[in-house]
């Protein structure tokens, strides 16, 4: 099958039974603020992966391409058990593509399978239990430590880009900064010149279907990335307390209420934690992502019973 028609206002823009390369597409996972991702599978393998396809079109003639190539480059140097590996990547002239390791996720009962944070969050409710918040965070702030000592930051920093796993959780999307800023800029300039855009929500040819992923990508910013700076150490550290304060309190956003006042019976310890972990300014905040961890409340218990059930 044929990608001719290109990317479009659908639900999802490519079908079961088109083929990348060696790959044939079996269904749709989900997107983001930069593209789409599917499930395939290799017909020489015999295995599944996930690939990630953007559009091209947003970024504009030379430099969507370098920003691409250059995403690409930071995903596949990465390598380590708690972040998800990207091990192939490719152009089919309407849009590139990465491929990446599948992660099934865990299943849950009679309501099916949960991939990422943010579909925990959403099978909950909100809030989870600090138990369950100490566990994950424990994995994706060992990647994000791994990935910061490479000299390598996150763009996109959400809880459905931290992915669980049978052993714990991955975090997914590394090395998107430049493809979201232009996203983001392209963005911003139909919705500032509405001569540009033909309805409220349609910011830009084939990513009106991508505003609500984009928003959410907002909604993690640390307060320097929404002023237009780069994402650096300190904004990732920011985004991940942001993560947590949504699964502690169940809301969208800080309020002014440290956690304690949002929720009943969670450790008094999480004011002060949280206090540091997404303060304005950003030489008040963690240091690192494993001061972040040491830091965190309840974690001594979490790993305390790790260690008794694997004696």
């Amino acid at each position: 099958m044929s990608f001719e028609s290109g990317f479009t206002d659908e639900v999802c823009s490519l079908q079961p039974g088109m083929t990348i390369g060696n790959l044939q597409i079996e269904s749709f996972l989900g997107k983001g603020g930069i593209g789409e991702v599917y499930l395939t599978q290799h017909d020489i393998l015999g295995k599944p992966f996930a690939i990630k396809v953007i559009p091209k079109g947003f970024e504009g003639d030379a430099l969507g391409d370098e920003a691409f190539k250059q995403a690409a480059r930071i995903q596949t140097k990465l390598d380590h058990p708690n972040i998800v590996r990207i091990d192939d990547l490719g152009d089919e002239g309407l849009f590139y593509w990465m491929r990446m390791e599948f992660v099934e996720g865990e299943p849950v009962g009679q309501k099916g399978r949960v991939r990422s944070l943010q579909d925990l969050i959403n099978m909950h409710g909100g809030a989870l239990s600090e138990e369950e918040i100490c566990y994950y965070m424990y994995h994706a702030l060992i990647g994000m430590e791994y990935a910061h000592a490479q000299g390598i930051v996150h763009g996109d920093l959400k809880p459905a880009n931290i992915m669980i796993t049978p052993d714990g959780a991955k975090i997914a999307e590394f090395g998107v900064v430049d493809l979201i800023g232009h996203a983001w800029d392209d963005f911003h300039l139909l919705r500032n010149e509405p001569r540009l855009e033909p309805t409220p929500f349609d910011p830009l040819p084939g990513f009106s279907r991508l505003l609500p992923a984009l928003l959410t990508t907002y909604e993690y910013f640390s307060p320097e990335q929404k002023a237009g700076q780069s994402p650096d150490v300190s904004s990732n550290l920011y985004s991940m307390g942001l993560i947590v304060y949504r699964m502690l309190t169940g809301r969208h956003g800080l309020s002014m209420e440290p956690p304690t006042k949002a929720t009943q019976r969670i450790n008094p310890r999480w004011d002060e934690w949280m206090a540091r972990a997404v303060a304005y300014e950003p030489e008040e905040r963690f240091e690192s992502a494993g001061e972040m961890l040491e830091n965190m409340p309840g974690l001594e218990t979490s790993e305390a019973d790790d260690s008794e059930a694997s004696a």
